[in-house]
């Protein structure tokens, strides 16, 4: 343990106290990006010593697991039912995808458009109190919506909701301030948040298309069919506004009882250029961005291709087909999160492990519909074990790699930002570019990937119609994924 007054490693010495020499010794490390891993079970032997922080840090991670889990419920129970929603809000299903697509990405629109402001507000008053404002927003936009009756003011809704919820990025940068604080290690409780939003992307569907046209008696007429669905996002809300009011604390570096920053010893020449005047942290975005790109073109893609009809060579599967593969890879990403991941990045360095791992989904995404293809056409029904198990591995292994790489992305931006002068405030602005960048592919990735896929469908040519939309996806995967983290490593 560094003494309260020492001087903080011998290549980088700078003078600073208390809490701050913590921080900056857990921002020291080798050039490597690659953070000392624990296992989630062995990390309370670390703990043994001092029991007061490691239940500070469990409830620290317990808040923001409560809260990615209902963020990640709020996404996903919108699926079953989002374009019958907006068929009946219109009245008319006339260009139905376009709409629908409207009502998807207004959120992603929102939250692109206020991550930066949210970010710089989280530093000037604390991240504690914007989460409480972020998350009471929350709860009021889901109530607002579970009562509306246009399709317009849905829309308005949800663009007002993301440009009010930066719950995610502030969670993630008060984790990752909480341990920084105590100099302890946070692989294992990002690998916890993957673990809640995996739980999430089975209870969300499943509990939201079972929720949609349930009616409460005695409020039927003021109902809708998705009043219901709605009403429980408010509720995990609601429950996140009482947890956080009532234990979480403040993590970030300002003196709540003057609203200053808390001096540090930085010289002006030692400030940090912009970090978007840094090409390694442009490539830290592209990656970041052309994941959240892949993978949610990948969840809009895969059910379209498995709900193609079997008269236009598709599989003709049912919604709970589909949904029962969805969940056998939501299950394999918890547990390779929970048990696997950490002992993994404690042998191999986070960003080798970020490239390993993208190689598999690469590969599927580009092979899988011509797989699929030939078996069909040789005559094997779309319900026969070969046909099966090509949808399951394909599902488990894009789930696995791709849901993983949420963790490894955020270690390697914890990391870069550590290394500089001036990193206790550059984490929320870097985590806000962060989640704008994926806000803004994840609005961008269905509308591309969807017209791609129905292009295909539209040019029946054998083996690469239905191909068309997952080989483009396996090209940004390779370009923005594979090739620009060779870039990074290189540049940074």
């Amino acid at each position: 343990m560094v003494g309260r007054d020492e001087p903080l490693l011998q290549d980088k010495r700078v003078q600073i106290s208390g809490s701050m020499v913590k921080r900056v010794a857990a921002q020291q490390g080798d050039k490597m990006l690659s953070p000392v891993i624990t296992s989630p079970f062995s990390s309370r032997k670390r703990y043994r010593g001092d029991k007061l922080v490691a239940r500070r840090l469990n409830t620290q991670v317990f808040i923001a697991c409560v809260i990615m889990f209902s963020e990640g419920y709020y996404a996903t129970q919108f699926f079953p039912y989002v374009a019958t929603m907006t068929q009946e809000l219109r009245g008319n299903n006339d260009n139905l995808g376009c709409f629908t697509g409207f009502v998807l990405t207004a959120q992603s629109a929102g939250m692109l458009s206020s991550a930066s402001v949210w970010a710089n507000l989280s530093n000037r008053f604390g991240r504690r109190r914007c989460l409480l404002v972020g998350l009471s927003f929350s709860t009021i936009t889901t109530a607002l919506l579970s009562l509306c009756t246009d399709y317009w003011t849905a829309v308005a809704l949800r663009l007002l909701s993301g440009l009010l919820n930066n719950n995610l990025s502030i969670v993630r940068t008060s984790l990752r301030e909480a341990f920084q604080t105590e100099g302890q290690d946070d692989t294992s409780a990002f690998s916890m948040l993957s673990v809640a939003f995996g739980a999430s992307s089975i209870v969300g569907p499943s509990l939201g298309g079972f929720l949609y046209g349930i009616e409460i008696p005695g409020i039927r007429d003021s109902m809708q069919q998705w009043t219901v669905a709605f009403l429980s996002c408010t509720l995990l809300y609601f429950i996140c506004v009482l947890a956080s009011a009532a234990i979480l604390r403040e993590t970030s570096v300002i003196s709540l009882s003057e609203g200053k920053p808390v001096p540090t010893a930085l010289a002006p020449e030692e400030v940090s250029v912009p970090l978007l005047q840094k090409r390694s942290f442009l490539l830290l975005l592209a990656m970041g961005g052309g994941h959240s790109y892949v993978f949610t073109g990948w969840e809009l893609c895969y059910p379209l291709l498995a709900r193609v009809p079997r008269g236009e060579d598709g599989e003709n599967w049912t919604t709970s087909q589909i949904g029962i593969t969805f969940m056998i890879g939501s299950v394999g990403l918890m547990f390779y999160a929970l048990f696997l991941f950490p002992k993994l990045a404690k042998k191999v360095p986070v960003l080798k492990l970020w490239l390993w791992t993208w190689v598999p989904p690469i590969i599927i995404m580009a092979v899988f519909p011509q797989v699929l293809g030939y078996l069909l056409e040789t005559g094997w029904d779309s319900r026969s074990l070969p046909v099966q198990v090509a949808n399951y591995i394909s599902q488990f292994v894009v789930s696995v790699t791709c849901g993983s790489n949420f963790i490894s992305i955020q270690l390697l931006l914890n990391t870069y930002v550590s290394r500089e002068p001036d990193g206790p405030r550059l984490l929320a602005v870097a985590n806000g570019h962060l989640v704008s960048t994926q806000a803004l592919v994840r609005a961008l990735s269905p509308i591309t990937s969807g017209f791609l896929f129905t292009i295909g469908l539209k040019h029946s040519i054998p083996y690469i119609s239905q191909s068309l939309a997952f080989s483009h996806l396996s090209l940004i995967g390779l370009v923005f994924c594979f090739i620009a983290a060779i870039r990074f490593g290189k540049e940074y």
